[in-house]
């Protein structure tokens, strides 16, 4: 029987049951009105089903044009995919209006208390403390004024420019970095700071300390640099691994900071390769070690070295060539990851400087020449522990070792000094944003030799430092 006549016959023998049983039996008005209900109850549930048919096919049509739609949309997406890969991309030009370079001013300022003069040189050693340390009293150090974005989807660039408290003004670095050269490789060209060693490329307002370590000062200077170009190489593998090359002019002697320029040099007068492997130890440990090593020439012109020319006070030059070898490792910890609320940093690097060349004594008077070897060293080790939110506290020793220079026949006009400097430090800083620290710190400092005793001299120096930035800046490295 068809679907339709069972539920009729079901609706008729509700009816029926529904309707009283009577004794007597029914009239014909009884049974006209019960075949009149009959018929109504009939037309009702057969309207409502068709109602309900007409909606199911209607919903039927529209899933298989909804299904028809997705599988159209699926095969212009394919075909688009592979129209793009096969397409040659096509370089785009950035309109001056929708160039957006990040932008940022490093305020730095400090106020320094020294028991000595800051502009006496390590004994045996380049640079002087006035040229990288905070001066005496108050000053407002070295700002900062950056620029960086992508310049296309191929490259982007960089500037920095130093503003000095005598209102001079030098660029620092200014260079292009490729974005999309593949295969684990990245370029950089223009002039930028070494990937040598691991402080040597972090700016001066984002150092832990208020000064730069010793090492860092004397063989590299604040912040060792060139004009040139460096290639980056990551391969794939589990673990971290940063193999780099760089080919630079010469533009200073490092550690030293004079010109070097060599006209028969082609522009190549140095070459620093480096390597760096790191990874990860659970959630809350992660480690870095490095190795680098720079080689360079002096140019024919020479340079001063050390601090001879205050020992002596003659003018004295050196020719030829310098080999810096570095070994660095960093260790971080943070409880699952997480540095905000407690975080704890150890870092340390060693040095090695081996110079090769010739000796000029009193190039104005006596003007002995003779061949010269020089093999120096120095290390430094900190620990940085954020104990709570905002708040830091840090210790770190430095040791320099004047090593062997044999001056052959200028050996009979100079004595150089067998003094190893040496420094303790400890500061507190509190960073209340990630904009904005103020450090107070201590340095027992001996660094210099007595003349005539041959101890050194202890010197307590204090510095109190602010450093600001305004504007945006970029995350800084591991």
């Amino acid at each position: 029987m068809p679907p339709k006549r069972l539920m009729a016959a079901a609706l008729v023998a509700a009816a029926v049951v529904s309707c009283p049983v009577h004794a007597q039996t029914p009239s014909g008005d009884d049974l006209e009105s019960i075949r009149r209900q009959l018929q109504e109850l009939k037309q009702t549930y057969e309207t409502r089903i068709q109602a309900l048919e007409a909606r199911l096919k209607a919903a039927e049509e529209a899933s298989r044009h909804a299904e028809r739609s997705a599988a159209q949309a699926q095969t212009r997406a394919e075909n688009a995919e592979v129209a793009a890969a096969q397409a040659q991309p096509q370089p785009v030009q950035a309109q001056p209006n929708k160039l957006n370079p990040a932008i940022s001013l490093i305020l730095n300022g400090t106020w320094g208390r020294y028991g000595h003069d800051p502009s006496s040189r390590v004994t045996g050693f380049a640079a002087s403390g006035g040229e990288v340390s905070p001066p005496r009293g108050a000053s407002l150090g070295e700002s900062e004024l950056a620029m960086s974005g992508n310049v296309d989807p191929f490259f982007r660039g960089s500037f920095r420019a130093s503003l000095a408290p005598e209102g001079g003004i030098s660029v620092e670095e200014a260079f292009f970095e490729t974005l999309a050269l593949g295969n684990g490789f990245t370029i950089k060209g223009g002039r930028f700071f070494s990937g040598l060693g691991y402080q040597n490329a972090v700016h001066p307002h984002a150092w832990d300390f208020a000064d730069a370590s010793l090492v860092q000062r004397v063989f590299l200077g604040t912040n060792y640099g060139d004009d040139g170009i460096q290639l980056r190489y990551l391969p794939p593998l589990p673990v971290y691994l940063q193999l780099g090359a760089e080919i630079g002019r010469g533009r200073t002697f490092a550690g030293v900071g004079d010109v070097t320029r060599n006209p028969e040099g082609n522009g190549r007068g140095s070459e620093v390769f480096f390597a760096h492997l790191g990874d990860d130890i659970g959630d809350s440990h992660s480690y870095q070690v490095g190795v680098s090593h720079l080689r360079q020439e002096s140019g024919t012109q020479g340079v001063s070295l050390f601090d001879y020319d205050d020992l002596t006070g003659v003018t004295n030059l050196f020719s030829g060539t310098q080999h810096i070898t570095g070994v660095d490792f960093v260790y971080k910890w943070a409880p699952e990851g997480n540095p905000v609320y407690r975080n704890f940093k150890f870092a340390t690097e060693w040095f090695q400087r081996r110079l090769d060349g010739r000796f000029a004594f009193d190039t104005r008077g006596i003007n002995s020449v003779d061949g010269f070897q020089a093999r120096q060293s120095g290390w430094y080790a900190q620990a940085v522990y954020q104990f709570m939110p905002y708040w830091r506290t840090g210790l770190r020793f430095d040791r320099l070792s004047a090593g062997s220079v044999a001056l052959h026949a200028n050996a009979a006009n100079l004595t150089p000094p067998a003094f190893d400097p040496r420094r303790w430090s400890v500061m507190v800083d509190w960073s209340p944003s990630e904009f904005s620290r103020v450090r107070l710190q201590y340095n027992r400092d001996e660094t210099r030799e007595n003349a005539a005793t041959g101890a050194a001299l202890t010197d307590n120096q204090i510095f109190l430092q602010y450093v600001y930035s305004l504007g945006a800046h970029g995350a800084h490295k591991f």
